[in-house]
C-alpha cells in the first residue's frame, strides 16, 4: 500500500466541512468498546508483524483485530511500561519500576533485568547490538551479556536520561536535563554537541538528515541541522505542547500533542517566526479517540498509528478517494459523459455535475432514477417528471413517462440504443419505447408478474440491446428480433441487476453472483460462498497487462478480480479466484432489496473509476500500480470442542463423544484486517477447501473418529495469500461400542453365550434322555425279578409236580416218555429264560462287552469267503446298558443284512470311542439297497431297516445309510458322548480330542 500522501489531491473537491486531510485519510479507531486498551504510552512493530503497545496496565498485542495481554509463561504480568523497542532478538520492554525485560518468543520465559534506575524513558539500538536504555537516573548500555551504566569517563555527565536515538548514519544521540550528546559508530566515548535542550522527550530524524526535538514545558520544536561542523539549532512555536513526533515515508511530520489532538505538517521545513506555514489538526471532533495523544508509529505497510488516553487510531491512505458530492445527497445516480464531466442525481439534491473546475449544481431539482449515457457521450436522465438529455452543459427535456405518474412507477432503468430510440423501464408498468416522438409498450416476455419490466439493460457493442429481469431472465433484442435467455443456456444468477458487454463475450451479474456469456452459453464464474458477491449492481471491464480484470461493486463492497485469477477460475471451476477488496466501506448505501438507481459504478472517460458508497461517491485509478503488500500470516487461536477449550501445545485428542468442534483462526494484517479473507479445509473430512470469505471460525459437528489435519489460509485485501498454511492435527477417539476391541469382544461374549445356551440345552437334553434310559433300566430289572420270582419259580414248581407225576407212572408206559420229552423241553425254557433275567439284571456288565459281541457276529454269516472285520478307534469305554443293547441289536441288524441279502465280500465294523460323540459304522462292498428302501419303503415282510432307525431314534442317535445299488452299503450311527457313556471322561481329556470330534463328525 501506498504511504501516506503528504500533498492534498482533490482539494478543489473537498468540501468546506471537511478537511483536505480527513478527506484523503482513512481513520480507523479502537476504544474500550473494541476490547482496546486505554492510556498507551509505547508502541512498537515486531518483526513477527504484531503490534505491541504499551501502557498503564499492562502490555499488549494486537493483530488488526484483535488485543491479547501479554502474560509469561507462568502466568505473570510486567506492571507498567513506559518504552519498547523491537530488535531481531525480540521485543525490549522497558518499565516505569527500572525494569527491563527482552521476550524473544510467546512460549518462552522472558529475560529480565532489574537495572533499579527509575523509569527507562527510551530504548535504542545500535548497528553493534548494543541496546541503550535513556534512565530516570542515568544512561545504560546492554553489551549482549549484561547491562552496565556510562558516567563522566564515557563522556555523560548528566543525571539523568531522557531520550536515546539512533539515525540513519547510525551515530548515537542521546539528551539529559539540558544537553545533546553524539556517539559516531565506532568511537567509545559521548561527545557534547553544544545544543542546549530542556529534558528532551524525542528526537526524530527528517528526510534532510536534520533532527527534530521535543522539549517539555515548551511550546515548540527544536530543529538542529546536523550536516555542518557547528551545529545549528532553531526553535519553532506550535502553540502547544507535543507528546511524540514523526516523519512519515514521504517527509510529512505529524505530532502527537497533550489535549490538541493530532497535527499534521506536509511540508515541514517551511516555517517561519509564527510556526509552519501550513498545518492541520485531527482531533476528537474528527472522530480520534481523544484529543490527548502520546506514542505515534508508522508500520511496515505505511499505517499511522496513534495511541491515545482513551484507546488506539489508525490512518492510512484511502483506497477509494471522495469525489467531493455533498455526503447528504442520496440514492445517487451516476453516470460520467466523454467531456469529463462526472453527473450526479439524487432524491434530495438538485443535479450536479463535477469536473476538474470544481462542483457545479444545475437548476434541476428533482428525483431521478435512471441515468445513462448514449453512443455520442450525452447523459440522459429519467425520473418522475420526465426525461432529460445533456447538450454541452445544459439540460434539455425530452419527454414526459409514457404513463401517469405513480409512487410505483418509477424509472428501473434507461438506455438509448444507436438508432437514438429510448428504452425506458418503469416498476410495475413494463418496458417502453419512445421512437419518433411516440411511445410504444413492449409486450411482458413471460407471464410471471415479477418479469413484468427489467431491472438492468446496457447497449453491446454490436448495437444489440440487452435487458436483465428478475429470476434468471436475459432478453436481447436486434434487427433478427427478441430472444430469451436462462436456465436452458446455463444462466444462473437470480436477478439480472449488472451485466457488461465487450467484444466477443459480455458479463452479467446479480443476485447469485457473476456469469461470463460466450454468446451461445452462460459459464458461472466460481467466487466465494461467503456471499460477498451477492447482489451485483455494477460490472466494469478494465483492460491491464495481463488481460482484462473486472471490477464489481455489489453490496459487498467495491472489488477487482485479476486477468490471470479469472482465467484459471474459467478453466478450472474449483479454483478459488484471489480478488481485492478496495473498501470496506463501499457497500452500497441502499438497501439491496429497495429500488437502486442503476448501475451504481461508471468509468468516466480519463480512466477513473467511480462508486456509489454509503459515503457518498467515491473513486480510484484502476492504471495505478498496486502495492504488493507483504503477505498475512495466519495463525490457528483456539479449538474448542462442545464448549471447552482444548490445549493445542500437542496435537490434541479429542473424546469420542466429541459432537461440536469450534477452530478458531486468523491472520496479521495491521493495515486491512477487515480486508482478509480466508480458504480452509480438514484433511480427513472435506474434499475440497471451503472459502470462508471474512469468517474467522470453522465448525464441524457429528465428525466420525479418526485422525484429521485443519489447514487454513489467508488472503490480504489485494489477494496475497499467506505464505504458509496454518495447521491443527487431532484425533477423534472412536466410541467404545465402536472400537474393534469391542467389537470382537462382544462378538466373543456372544459365542460364548450362544455356546453355553447350546451346552446347557444338549445337557438338559442328555439327561432327560438318560432319565428315560435309567427309567427302561430299572423297568427291565423289574421285569427280570418278576420273571425269576413268579414265572421261573412257578414253572419250576409245577414241573416237579409233572415230574411226579412221570415218576408214579410205569416205565414201559408212552404216556410217561412223553412227560419226560415235556420235562428236558421245560428245563430248556427254564435255562433260557434265566439266561435272559440274568441279562436283564446284569446288562451293566455286558456294557464292555460290544467289541466281543461285534466279534461274535462272525457266527452269523454262512459263506467262508467273507471277509469280516471289527475295528476300533479310541479307548473302549463301558456303554450304558440300554444303550449297548440297541447297538447290538443294530449292529446285529446291519450285519446280518450284510451277511444275507448284500453278497459282499468284505465287511467292516468300526467303533470310534470319542469323548463327546460315539459311533458305530458297518460298511460292506455288496450290491447295496434299492433307492426307494433308503427312502422309506420296505421290503415284503422285512422290517429290518425300520427298526434301525427305531432304535436309533430311542437312545437319541443319529443313523445315516448311504448305499446304491453295485456300490455297497455305509451305516453309520452317531450318538453323543454324554447319551452313550455311563460316566463322562475328565474335562481336560475331552478338550485334548476337540479336533477329532470334528474329524470324527464329519467321516
Amino acid at each position: 500500500m501506498a504511504g501516506l500522501f503528504c500533498l492534498v489531491f482533490f482539494s478543489t473537491l473537498a468540501l468546506a466541512d471537511r478537511s483536505a486531510l480527513e478527506q484523503q485519510l482513512e481513520h480507523r479507531r479502537w476504544t474500550l468498546n473494541d476490547n482496546s486498551p486505554s492510556q498507551i504510552g509505547a508502541l512498537a512493530e515486531a518483526h513477527d508483524g504484531y503490534l505491541w503497545l504499551g501502557t498503564h496496565d499492562s502490555l499488549y498485542s494486537f493483530d488488526g483485530f484483535d488485543f491479547t495481554r501479554y502474560r509469561t509463561p507462568d502466568g505473570r504480568e510486567l506492571g507498567i511500561v513506559s518504552s519498547l523497542l523491537a530488535s531481531s532478538t525480540g521485543l525490549w520492554v522497558g518499565l516505569r519500576n527500572g525494569g527491563v525485560h527482552l521476550i524473544a518468543s510467546m512460549e518462552e520465559q522472558p529475560s529480565s533485568f532489574d537495572l533499579a534506575h527509575g523509569v527507562i524513558y527510551a530504548l535504542a539500538q545500535t548497528a553493534d547490538g548494543s541496546v541503550w536504555a535513556a534512565a530516570n537516573d542515568g544512561l545504560m548500555r546492554f553489551d549482549g551479556k549484561r547491562w552496565q551504566q556510562l558516567g563522566s569517563a564515557e563522556g555523560f555527565i548528566g543525571k539523568n536520561a531522557f531520550s536515546v536515538f539512533v539515525d540513519s548514519s547510525d551515530r548515537l544521540w542521546v539528551a539529559d536535563e539540558q544537553r545533546l550528546y553524539v556517539l559516531p559508530p565506532g568511537a567509545r566515548k559521548l561527545q557534547d554537541t553544544g545544543v542546549r535542550s530542556q529534558r528532551t522527550r524525542q528526537i526524530a530524524q527528517a528526510d534532510d538528515g536534520a533532527l527534530w526535538l521535543i522539549e517539555s514545558d515548551r511550546e515548540g520544536l527544536l530543529h538542529v541541522k546536523i550536516d555542518q561542523p557547528q551545529l545549528q539549532a532553531t526553535h519553532i512555536f506550535i502553540g502547544e505542547g507535543a507528546n511524540a513526533i514523526l516523519f512519515d515515508q514521504h517527509g510529512c511530520l505529524w505530532l502527537s500533542t497533550a489535549g490538541g489532538g493530532l497535527l499534521h505538517v506536509s511540508r515541514p521545513n517551511e516555517y517561519g517566526s509564527a510556526g509552519f506555514d501550513d498545518i492541520e489538526r485531527l482531533s476528537s471532533r474528527d472522530g480520534l479517540s481523544s484529543d490527548f495523544a502520546r506514542p505515534l508509529l508508522e508500520d511496515s505497510e505505511g499505517s499511522l498509528w496513534i495511541g491515545t488516553q482513551n484507546g488506539l487510531d489508525r490512518l492510512r491512505e484511502r483506497p477509494l478517494r471522495p469525489a467531493g458530492f455533498p455526503p447528504q445527497a442520496h440514492n445517487l445516480a451516476i453516470a460520467a459523459d466523454d467531456a469529463g464531466n462526472l453527473w450526479a442525481a439524487s432524491s434530495n439534491l438538485p443535479l450536479m455535475r463535477l469536473n476538474e473546475h470544481g462542483l457545479h449544481e444545475l437548476p434541476l431539482r428533482t428525483q431521478i432514477t435512471a441515468i445513462s449515457t448514449d453512443p455520442r457521450g450525452s447523459v440522459w436522465l429519467a425520473g418522475s417528471e420526465g426525461i432529460w438529455r445533456s447538450t454541452g452543459e445544459e439540460l434539455e427535456k425530452v419527454s414526459v413517462l409514457p404513463v401517469e405518474h405513480d409512487l410505483d412507477s418509477s424509472v428501473r432503468t434507461l438506455l438509448i440504443d444507436n438508432q437514438g430510440a429510448l428504452w425506458l423501464s418503469l416498476n410495475r408498468q413494463g418496458l417502453y419505447v419512445l421512437r419518433d416522438g411516440d411511445w410504444q409498450q413492449l409486450p411482458a416476455p413471460s407471464e410471471d408478474p415479477t418479469q413484468l419490466m427489467p431491472v438492468s439493460s446496457a447497449l453491446a457493442p454490436d448495437g444489440r440491446r440487452w435487458f436483465g429481469y428478475r429470476n434468471n431472465l436475459i432478453v436481447s433484442h436486434d434487427e433478427q428480433g427478441e430472444r430469451h435467455w436462462g436456465s436452458a443456456e446455463g444462466l444462473d444468477i437470480g436477478h439480472v441487476t449488472a451485466m457488461a458487454h465487450a467484444q466477443g463475450h459480455s458479463w452479467f451479474g446479480g443476485q447469485r453472483g457473476l456469469a461470463r456469456f460466450d454468446g451461445k452459453r452462460f459459464q458461472n464464474l466460481p467466487l466465494s460462498e461467503s456471499g460477498l458477491f451477492d447482489n451485483l449492481y455494477a460490472i466494469i471491464p478494465v483492460t491491464g497487462p495481463q488481460g482484462e480484470d473486472l471490477w464489481l461493486h455489489g453490496k459487498g463492497g467495491v472489488f477487482q478480480l485479476p486477468a490471470e485469477e479469472i482465467a484459471k477460475a474459467l478453466n478450472d471451476p474449483t479454483h478459488h479466484i484471489h480478488y481485492r477488496t478496495y473498501d470496506l466501506q463501499g457497500g452500497l448505501a441502499n438497501d439491496p432489496h429497495q429500488v437502486l438507481a442503476l448501475p451504481t459504478a461508471v468509468r468516466s472517460s480519463d480512466g477513473h473509476l467511480w462508486f456509489v458508497t454509503r459515503n457518498g461517491v467515491a473513486g480510484v485509478n484502476p492504471d495505478k500500480e498496486i502495492h504488493r503488500d507483504k503477505p498475512p500470516k495466519v495463525r490457528i487461536a483456539s479449538l474448542l470442542a462442545d464448549g471447552a477449550s482444548i490445549s493445542l501445545q500437542t496435537p490434541p485428542t479429542l473424546p469420542a463423544d466429541s459432537q461440536r468442534l469450534v477452530i478458531h483462526y486468523g491472520a496479521l494484517s495491521l493495515s486491512a484486517p477487515e480486508g482478509l479473507h480466508f480458504l480452509y479445509r480438514l484433511d480427513g473430512f472435506d474434499s475440497e477447501w471451503h472459502s470462508a470469505g471474512r469468517q474467522r471460525e470453522a465448525t464441524y459437528t457429528g465428525l466420525p473418529a479418526g485422525d484429521y489435519r485443519f489447514r487454513v489460509r489467508a488472503l490480504n485485501q489485494n489477494g496475497v495469500a499467506s505464505e504458509q498454511d496454518a495447521e491443527l492435527r487431532f484425533s477423534i477417539d472412536q466410541v467404545f461400542y465402536r472400537h474393534p476391541l469391542f467389537i470382537l469382544a462382544v462378538a466373543l461374549v456372544v459365542l460364548l453365550t450362544l455356546h453355553l445356551l447350546y451346552r446347557n440345552n444338549m445337557q438338559r437334553a442328555a439327561e432327560r434322555l438318560r432319565t428315560r434310559l435309567e427309567e427302561r433300566h430299572d423297568e427291565r430289572e423289574r421285569i427280570a425279578r418278576e420273571l425269576h420270582d413268579t414265572l421261573l419259580q412257578g414253572v419250576q414248581g409245577l414241573m416237579l409236580h409233572v415230574q411226579a407225576a412221570a415218576d408214579s407212572l410205569p416205565a414201559d408206559q408212552p404216556a410217561r416218555d412223553k412227560l419226560e420229552n415235556a420235562l428236558d423241553r421245560a428245563d430248556q425254557v427254564i435255562a433260557e429264560g434265566r439266561e435272559r433275567v440274568r441279562n436283564l439284571r446284569h446288562a451293566h456288565e455286558a456294557s464292555n462287552d460290544l467289541p466281543q459281541t461285534l466279534h461274535e457276529f462272525d457266527q452269523l454269516h454262512e459263506h467262508a469267503d467273507t471277509e469280516y472285520q471289527v475295528e476300533i478307534a479310541g479307548t473302549p469305554c463301558a456303554l450304558h446298558p440300554v444303550v449297548h443293547d440297541e447297538l447290538s441289536q443294530l449292529a446285529r441288524e446291519a450285519v446280518s443284512n450284510a451277511f444275507r441279502h448284500a453278497r459282499a465280500r468284505h465287511v467292516r465294523v468300526r467303533l470310534d470311542y470319542h469323548p463327546r460323540q460315539f459311533s458305530l459304522r458297518v460298511s460292506d462292498d455288496g450290491h447295496g439297497l434299492l433307492a426307494e428302501y433308503l427312502q422309506g419303503a420296505e421290503p415284503v415282510d422285512h422290517w429290518g431297516l425300520k427298526g434301525m432307525y427305531e432304535r436309533a431314534a430311542k437312545i437319541g442317535g443319529t443313523l445315516n445309510i448311504d448305499s446304491a445299488p453295485g456300490q455297497g452299503c455305509h451305516v453309520q450311527l452317531t450318538l453323543a458322548g454324554p447319551l452313550a457313556y455311563r460316566q463322562q471322561l475328565p474335562r481336560a481329556r475331552r478338550w485334548l480330542n476337540w479336533k477329532r470330534l470334528i474329524r470324527s463328525s464329519q467321516s
